[in-house]
């Protein structure tokens, strides 16, 4: 598989990202119009298991395209097995996910979970509803993990951006009905997010029936093998998973559903940027994964480091606007912004960035199959949140002091993954250090003067635009000047010309700029 690969991969990558991003941003404002910061909080800490869950997908989806990837690589490879494997499973997991919803979910809602008065019919229908979209998801992994793995994204981005655009047209629509909008809402959601499942599963039957047609295997080795893996990487999910629904949990606990509300907006912002970085790396994971398991282990680390550093650069690209204008940005956003909302957003991005330093690290470890230690260490490493979270709140700190906690542990876990690099696949993490986070923190140096003009210029369009304009200068410089390798200044010299060529035919620029 070629570099071009990746190039065309992620170009169809950034147009779901630009879709989805604008998509998102006018479901939100449409949703918090038709809820009210009181229904989208009560939804958020709720319902939010169905926002988890697609997080926790992308990441679950690694265990079927991981062992298809494997499969396809061998030229006796049984790529039916392992696709009838994975979806058993999945099926095993989404009847677990009801079993343990109907008890203790149900048990805790109804005992424990601080709600406003006279809504917990409503919560319940809201977290019945919640569940089946979340079954829908889990389902539908296999499927999606089997097209990562032929790296079909010309077929999946049609499909994200067709449900996400389905989602703003019932949100719309949400404004215009009467009786209980929370119930509506969580319907809506339902019928939206069981788009994607439905559709990968048609088209991968039409287009790989020989391939993934239905049948059922009783190689108990195959299962256990799968389950294994499936099991640490559930466990690695479930921990973030169970980082932000605890943490939604526990602010409920201690301030109600209208601070769940400011958390939840972070978190829609968090999702969206990240979604900069998840473009990039969906697009290079296949390739880590194939050429770990052909042998190229040599490209497989270089990707990884690639990978690691242009999420964090790419990442800069929204955040740097967002961090310099919050409070305008939001204000525009949204018709009403909730208490803390600022504070949340701010350290939650801080977070993502962190996070972002070691996104090609995880991809690597698993294609080596040597998933347990890391998992153990990265999960409690994330999970430590909770607890100093409770503490903090039990002796009165403020309600945004989680994000800072969320800050450390996301320094912390990418101070343990930088470790186990290096313990599991004796990695050069002196490498990595200079390639990926020293580069990275000059950049931060190039873009920091930026700061300044909040402080000297008064909120509004005129000093947004003169943010957003130095800042991104000053960003693409850093890359340009510090972030980037010889040879990747020269392809993105060689790119200029390309493009001047191409446009101005008639003032051809004939030498390359990398023989200067």
């Amino acid at each position: 598989m070629s570099n071009k690969l990746i190039a065309k991969n992620s170009l169809f990558l950034y147009i779901r990202l630009i879709a989805t991003t604008i998509i998102g941003l006018l479901t939100s404002r449409y949703t918090i119009s038709a809820l009210g910061a009181e229904s989208f909080g009560l939804f958020s800490v709720v319902g939010g298991v169905v926002s988890m869950m697609a997080f926790i997908n992308t990441i679950m989806v690694a265990t079927t395209y991981r062992f298809v990837a494997v499969e396809l690589g061998k030229k006796d490879g049984n790529v039916n097995k392992i696709f009838n494997t994975s979806l058993s499973i999945h099926i095993a997991i989404a009847l677990i996910v009801v079993l343990l919803s109907i008890t203790v979910g149900i048990y805790y809602i109804s005992n424990y979970m601080n709600l406003p008065e006279g809504r917990l019919n409503d919560a319940l229908y809201v977290f019945v509803i919640a569940i089946i979209s979340t079954v829908m998801m889990i389902i539908g992994v296999p499927f999606q993990g089997f097209l990562v793995a032929k790296e079909k994204f010309s077929v999946t981005v049609p499909i994200e951006v067709f449900s996400k655009g389905l989602q703003l047209v019932l949100v719309i629509l949400l404004n215009y009905l009467n009786g209980n909008r929370l119930i509506i809402y969580a319907l809506f959601i339902l019928i939206a997010h069981s788009i994607n499942p439905l559709m990968y599963a048609v088209y991968s039957y039409k287009a790989y029936f020989k391939e993934i047609r239905p049948k059922l295997y009783k190689d108990m080795k195959q299962y256990l093998e799968m389950i294994k893996f499936s099991g640490w990487m559930a466990i690695g999910a479930g921990s973030s998973m169970l980082e932000h629904q605890g943490s939604a949990l526990i602010i409920n606990k201690f301030f109600g559903t209208l601070l769940n509300a400011s958390f939840g907006i972070a978190g829609q912002v968090r999702t969206m940027v990240g979604m900069f970085t998840r473009s990039l790396s969906q697009a290079i994971v296949p390739q880590i994964s194939k050429s770990y398991s052909g042998g190229n282990e040599k490209r497989s680390k270089r990707l990884v480091v690639f990978a690691s550093k242009y999420s964090f650069l790419l990442m800069l690209i929204p955040l740097v606007p967002i961090m310099l204008e919050i409070d305008f940005m939001l204000n525009l956003w949204l018709t009403e912004v909730p208490k803390f909302t600022t504070s949340f957003v701010r350290i939650m991005l801080i977070q993502s960035l962190i996070q972002s330093l070691s996104s090609g690290i995880p991809t690597l470890i698993q294609a080596s199959g040597k998933v347990a230690y890391f998992t153990i260490f990265t999960s409690i490493a994330i999970l430590i949140s909770l607890p100093l979270a409770f503490i903090l709140y039990s002796i009165g700190f403020p309600p945004h002091s989680i994000s800072y906690i969320y800050a450390f542990t996301a320094l912390l876990n990418f101070i343990v993954t930088i470790y186990l690099l290096k313990f599991i696949l004796k990695f050069d993490t002196g490498f990595f250090i200079k390639e990926v986070v020293a580069r990275a923190l000059l950049v931060l140096i190039v873009v920091s003067p930026a700061a300044i003009i909040p402080f000297v210029l008064r909120e509004g369009w005129i000093r947004f635009f003169i943010s957003a304009i130095v800042g991104e200068l000053l960003l693409f410089a850093g890359i340009y000047f510090v972030g980037m390798e010889k040879n990747e200044k020269k392809m993105v010299r060689q790119f200029v010309i390309n493009q001047w060529n191409r446009m101005f035919p008639k003032y051809r620029y004939e030498k390359s700029f990398g023989n200067h």
